[in-house]
C-alpha cells in the first residue's frame, strides 16, 4: 500500500509561500476538482487531503475551498461545513461578470496589464486571470449543444441503458 504522501507527491504543485495554493496537476473532474484512486477507491483530492489530516468527514458535511481555485488542495484553504456554507463561500470568492469582461478586454486590447496586475486589482490569483484568458474558466454559455449529460460523483458521464 502506498504511503499517503506518495499518492499525491507527483500530482501537486506547491506555491512559493505557505499561504499559496497547492495546485492539483493530476486528473480532474469536468468541473475542475482533482481526483485520484487510493487503495482502489476513487476520491476527490480535496476530500482525500482533508481526511488524511483531520479524519473522516462527518455525514451531511462537505469539504470546500475558501480560495477561488477548485484545483487547490492546500489544507489551509479548505473548510468543512454544510452545503449552504460552501455555496455562500463560493459566491464570496467569485468574480462578477463585469470583472471577467474587463479581464478579457485587457487581453483583447493588448493591454500593458499583466496577469499579476489584473489579479491584484480584482483580488484573485494570477492563475484565475490566465484561466479566464485561456477560456478554462468563465466559459461562454452552452449554445445549441443540447442538454448536459448527467455525470456521477467523479465526473464520469452516466450512460442510462433502456431495455
Amino acid at each position: 500500500m502506498p504511503l499517503p504522501g506518495q499518492a499525491i507527491k507527483e500530482r501537486v504543485r506547491l506555491g512559493k509561500s505557505p499561504d499559496a495554493c497547492w495546485t492539483w496537476c493530476g486528473p480532474t473532474t469536468p468541473d475542475g476538482h482533482g481526483h485520484l484512486t487510493f487503495c482502489g477507491r476513487d476520491v476527490l483530492a480535496h476530500r482525500w487531503i482533508w481526511e488524511q489530516l483531520f479524519g473522516p468527514i462527518p455525514d451531511g458535511l462537505v469539504v470546500f475551498s475558501t480560495c477561488e481555485s477548485k484545483g487547490c488542495i492546500n489544507p489551509h484553504h479548505l473548510a468543512c461545513g454544510t452545503q449552504a456554507q460552501a455555496c455562500r463561500q463560493s459566491v464570496q470568492t467569485k468574480l462578477m461578470p463585469a470583472d471577467v469582461s474587463e479581464i478579457r478586454a485587457a487581453r483583447r486590447n493588448s493591454s500593458q496589464l499583466t496577469a499579476e496586475q489584473l489579479a491584484a486589482r480584482f483580488g484573485v490569483s494570477p492563475k484565475t486571470v490566465l484561466d479566464i484568458w485561456r477560456g478554462d474558466s468563465w466559459s461562454a454559455p452552452r449554445k445549441n449543444r443540447g442538454p448536459k449529460r448527467p455525470r456521477n460523483q467523479h465526473g464520469a458521464t452516466v450512460v442510462r441503458r433502456t431495455a
